[in-house]
């Protein structure tokens, strides 16, 4: 174990000398448990020597011992996956991908992993089937490497599969086929993904993948501006919860929040939901800064970005803010989806202002709406001329005049 430790102290260090007779030993020796431990380090290393123990790997591969690089296939690791597939696909023959095939037939899954990622540069049409099956299973590296796979190999009934399992009504279904359409790469189909995330119990997480099929930016000055302040909104919602912190660089934020302050410092057609999506970030990233256990965990780059996105929204004028409240006191008029995502900032910014027209909104004839104006009428301690009894004895739901009646006490 000592000679091992040594092994991969050289192979992650900066004595190249000695990092390469390092990599030679791993890839002639094919030592499986020297991979183990490089595999279990990779996740604290920096990226520059990830890459820079690849291209030692690389370069100990040779014609009389690339074989060996399959042995690896027993561990999967997410960083080594394409180094492995194009150091084999360098010198693949047939009897070469007769070999990998039958592990993307029969292997285990992480052999599978690694053989789904071999047929991405050698796309041979024999893998289809498998990879068809594999594209929406339940792990997460093969069902990605699946689908990046036959994106590359253009295979239409994967895509009209994933196509299909947009409308189902499971949620994990639909979840499958919207991180399938990242993987696949091309041809997005936003309008359809955009309905799913609309009706799923799980928007966070369907709006979480757009980003990694097109920018934000791209897609706020496109036809799909408005489902784009709906998955803006769902990824502030699960930041930080459901969506890692250091995706703040894939999600672009601070380049969108920049984007949206200036667009919203006069009115627009998209004004109320702009100034809903600001203010929520001002709440958000000011809880980030002041809990410092939200970001404890973060590389220091993360850290950075997130203070930067909380400097950008603190630093607009008070005019600004005052803007943007009258903004989301507006969409107290508009339609019933729309009056919900805002009444949570009502209470959190007290705009007290408000209260008239929640007693309004109680004569409306959805009972989710009633529910959820009487509770922010509740937090403006303004329930006192409510005759509740009244509005319980209209309301057919039982959970929600369960609800009701438990604001009664």
């Amino acid at each position: 174990m000592e000679n091992l430790d040594l092994y991969l102290k050289n192979l992650t260090g900066k004595d190249e000398k000695k990092a390469q007779e390092a990599a030679d030993y791993l890839v002639n020796q094919a030592d499986l448990q020297l991979f183990k431990m490089l595999v279990e380090k990779s996740d604290y290393l920096f990226d520059f020597v990830r890459n820079n123990v690849c291209k030692r790997i690389e370069k100990a591969v040779s014609k009389n011992n690339f074989m060996n690089i399959i042995k690896f296939f027993d561990l999967y690791s997410v960083y080594y996956d394409d180094l492995f597939a194009s150091i084999l696909a360098k010198h693949a023959n047939e009897d070469v991908t007769d070999e990998i095939f039958k592990l993307l037939e029969k292997g285990t899954d992480a052999q599978k992993t690694y053989a789904a990622k071999y047929f991405y540069y050698i796309p041979d049409t024999v893998a289809l089937e498998p990879l068809n099956k594999y594209a929406f299973c339940d792990d997460e590296y093969l069902s990605y490497n699946a689908a990046e796979t036959l994106g590359q190999m253009r295979d239409d009934i994967s895509f009209d599969i994933a196509l299909e399992n947009l409308v189902l009504e499971d949620d994990f279904e639909q979840l499958k086929a919207v991180k399938f359409f990242t993987a696949y790469g091309k041809n997005y189909p936003f309008k359809e993904i955009f309905e799913a995330m609309k009706k799923s119990k799980m928007p966070e997480n369907i709006a979480g993948q757009i980003p990694y099929m097109e920018s934000l930016l791209v897609l706020l000055n496109s036809e799909y501006k408005a489902e784009t302040l709906i998955v803006i909104d769902n990824i502030l919602s699960g930041f930080g919860e459901i969506l890692p912190l250091a995706d703040i660089f894939q999600f672009e934020l601070y380049e969108v929040f920049e984007y949206l302050i200036n667009i919203n410092k006069s009115q627009n057609e998209y004004s109320g939901k702009i100034a809903e999506i600001i203010l929520n970030a001002l709440t958000k990233f000011n809880m980030f800064c002041e809990n410092q256990e939200y970001i404890f965990d973060e590389d220091k780059n993360t850290k950075n970005e997130i203070f930067a996105v909380a400097e950008l929204l603190k630093n607009q004028p008070n005019d600004f803010w005052e803007k943007q409240k009258e903004y989301v006191l507006s969409e107290l008029y508009s339609t019933d989806d729309r009056i919900l995502s805002v009444l949570p900032l009502l209470v959190e910014f007290n705009l007290a202002e408000s209260i008239p027209h929640l007693k309004e909104l109680l004569k409306s004839n959805n009972e989710i709406i009633i529910c959820e104006v009487l509770n922010t009428l509740k937090q403006f301690n303004a329930l006192n001329d409510i005759n509740l009894d009244e509005i319980i004895n209209k309301i057919t739901n039982p959970n929600i005049k369960a609800i009701i009646e438990n604001l009664n006490k």
